[in-house]
């Protein structure tokens, strides 16, 4: 979950909670924020998982091995958290703010659209927004898309799963 929020002080306020990423940008990228909580819990487990290709019955064991291990560590100290039953929850979101003044614009990610960077290295933050303003999300989504079907089997870009979900929203209209 990210949340945006400008305001009567003009200062864009965020809020990450989860496998999401929030890029501010000004004259440069700015600040990446992103919530990789999760992917410090399960070690062992993620990287036997990922080692194994997609489809086979070993990946499958691994999957629910690395899961259970996820689950225990879920809205935990030490672990990682999400929006859910718990309100508490809300309590370890990653917050912050920044003037407006120094922003031209920005955008919230979920990791399954943050993988053009952060898995796939196909793109920069700068790329990724460059394409959301001249072609919009659905273009980025769709490229992440072809890549992943050109790897289904998660070999060459090892992840526990062939496509994850992908969200992007991008603003550049910041100023009144």
């Amino acid at each position: 979950m990210a949340i945006v929020h400008v305001g009567d002080d003009d200062h864009l306020r965020y809020l990450l909670l989860g496998d999401v990423s929030v890029v501010l940008v000004g004259d440069e990228i700015k600040r990446v924020v992103s919530d990789q909580r999760i992917n410090t819990t399960a070690l062992a487990q993620r990287a036997e998982a990922d080692r194994l290709p997609y489809g086979s019955d070993a990946k499958s064991a691994a999957m629910v091995s690395m899961k259970q291990a996820e689950i225990a560590a879920r809205n935990k100290p030490g672990g990682y958290w999400i929006a859910g039953a718990d309100p508490a929850a809300v309590d370890h979101a990653i917050t912050d703010s920044v003037p407006l003044s120094e922003l031209s614009r920005i955008a919230l990610l979920s990791d399954g659209a943050a993988r053009a960077v952060d898995l796939f290295k196909v793109t920069d933050w700068a790329g990724v927004l460059d394409l959301l303003e001249t072609s919009g999300p659905l273009e980025l989504i769709a490229r992440v898309r072809s890549i992943e079907l050109d790897d289904e089997d998660t070999t060459r870009w090892p992840r526990n799963k062939v496509s994850d979900d992908a969200t992007a929203a991008y603003c550049d209209q910041l100023h009144a």
